[in-house]
């Protein structure tokens, strides 16, 4: 609540009058965020996250085309954000957004990554944002916490940026470390400088500023799989095997009166002159009949999210060709679709943000650039039939070599690959 207080304040001394979001929506946003973050228990939010934004980045890259010091310069830039891109995405779809703000700060770009919750979007055109406020960055010096407040407001073909550093309780503060970052007003710019990875999970309204988490409407199922997993273990406590001894067969502490037994599992008993001097109790234990309701359970649970068997569940086999791989991974491979066109707008964005700020700084000469994604298909393909089509593609001569090898050493730049072939040459 202090920061919501801190925040609404943050908004007054912008001058924000009218904004896109609500209050109800802010504090769903923070839930979401509170809900992914939790660390006590099982966090099914986070396992999806975790697992589709694995498929989805594992193994693909991305780089700046052309010939020119910019694209040296926005490749460079490119790089640094592509190697945190798994938490990115894993934040994305964890709490419905994620969001990289970046700065210039000793002639370099830097970058904050922050949830879509210390995002306010105040005004939009088509698909851009026009005006949005930002905790972009924060810190703790002994007891007292520091942020660091932007906001963006494009009026007519000018961006504003305005920073403003406060403490926990909203008082103006001031901090070495942001000192160089600065207050700007540029031209030609028809967005906000950052980019915002919105969540592709349908939110289920007409409004759709933010995003939603991937598990979005779960919760009574994830509720129901929690239920289970209680039954279980009450299963196995009740079910504990436990033994009823004669209680003469144990001796007795001289201080309490109580019997020294050997373990938690033994009680004493009356026994009879002539019966059984230990009894034990150990029922069946019902595991099939609740591991078959758990499973089920999690088989329920990934098609409401909307991916196929192997996240919760034993993924499904149905042959090694590309076509059955394909098919029996075809919703969870739909999805990653969606998710990497998200990343590709995001990334666009991004590269936008710093070629502006490349020019207003003037950090290298102007220059055209362009944008490549080479998307690993590795969870639909069998890699043998991929490696025969490329020869077929080589020979054809709609393949070059350096496809091939880049194909096979993902990590080497088109530069590297082809001076590599070079060397191999002679």
């Amino acid at each position: 609540m202090m920061l919501r207080t801190v925040w609404e304040y943050i908004l007054r001394i912008f001058g924000v009058e009218v904004t896109k979001t609500t209050g109800e929506q802010w504090a769903e946003n923070m839930g979401f965020t509170q809900k992914y973050e939790a660390t006590e228990g099982v966090n099914f939010t986070a396992i999806f996250a975790n697992k589709l934004s694995t498929l989805a980045i594992n193994e693909s890259s991305a780089d700046v085309v052309g010939n020119n010091g910019r694209v040296t310069f926005l490749d460079q830039c490119l790089g640094e954000v592509w190697e945190r891109m798994k938490p990115v995405i894993s934040r994305m779809l964890g709490t419905g957004g994620c969001v990289i703000v970046p700065y210039v700060r000793l002639g370099r770009i830097q970058f904050d990554i922050v949830s879509q919750e210390r995002m306010v979007i105040h005004e939009k055109q088509g698909n851009h944002i026009t005006r949005a406020t930002v905790l972009a960055d924060s810190v703790k010096q002994g007891e007292r916490q520091y942020f660091r407040w932007v906001n963006y407001q494009v009026t007519g073909e000018n961006l504003y940026i305005t920073n403003k550093v406060t403490d926990q309780w909203g008082n103006d503060a001031f901090l070495d470390q942001w000192a160089e970052i600065e207050d700007k007003a540029i031209a030609g710019v028809d967005r906000v400088l950052f980019a915002y990875f919105q969540s592709p999970v349908d939110n289920r309204k007409f409004s759709d500023e933010y995003g939603v988490p991937i598990t979005y409407g779960c919760d009574s199922l994830i509720q129901e799989i929690f239920d289970c997993f209680a039954q279980i273990q009450d299963e196995y406590k009740l079910k504990e095997v436990k033994i009823f001894a004669d209680e003469r067969m144990f001796q007795k502490d001289p201080k309490t009166g109580k019997y020294r037994m050997p373990s938690k599992m033994y009680f004493a008993a009356h026994g009879k002159e002539n019966g059984d001097m230990i009894e034990v109790f150990s029922p069946e234990i019902r595991h099939s009949s609740y591991y078959e309701r758990l499973q089920y359970l999690f088989g329920l649970l990934e098609k409401c999210i909307g991916t196929s068997k192997g996240i919760l569940t034993a993924p499904e086999t149905r042959g090694a060709t590309a076509t059955e791989i394909k098919a029996g991974l075809y919703d969870t491979y739909a999805m990653i679709g969606d998710i990497r066109l998200t990343v590709e707008k995001g990334v666009r964005d991004y590269l936008y943000a710093c070629n502006v700020l490349a020019n207003y700084y003037e950090l290298t000469p102007l220059g055209d650039y362009g944008v490549r994604f080479d998307w690993s298909y590795e969870m639909i393909e069998s890699s043998s039939e991929t490696w025969g089509q490329f020869k077929d593609a080589l020979e054809l001569g709609i393949k070059s070599k350096v496809e091939l090898r880049q194909w096979l050493n993902p990590n080497e730049t088109w530069d590297e690959a082809q001076k590599t072939l070079q060397d191999i040459d002679g």
